[in-house]
């Protein structure tokens, strides 16, 4: 975990170099002095840094990234519903006749 530094009033963070390079954000081993970073509070204490990709920014919540996550979200709950369901309503076993 990185350490937030102060910066003329403002958080400064480093993206560590490993993901620029992942990323093809450094370029010869240098990064450009061009590169336009986009960073966007998502809740409390959470945050998105995006960096476009010879573009516009999208809205955040049609990125992959978010779409996996809603996507996982409701798979998940309708797991849990259908869990929920069943234990309510047991298996139907066929009619028994008395002995």
């Amino acid at each position: 975990m990185q350490k937030l530094r102060h910066d003329g009033g403002s958080g400064l963070v480093t993206i560590p170099k490993h993901y620029l390079n992942m990323d093809d954000v450094i370029e010869d081993g240098d990064l450009r002095e061009d590169v336009a970073v986009a960073v966007e509070r998502l809740g409390r204490r959470c945050y998105a840094v995006r960096i476009p990709d010879g573009g516009d920014l999208c809205d955040l919540s049609e990125t992959d990234f978010i779409e996996r996550l809603v996507g996982q979200r409701l798979l998940n709950e309708n797991s849990s519903r259908s869990r929920l369901a069943s234990s309510r309503h047991p298996p139907h076993r066929g009619f028994r006749r008395g002995r």
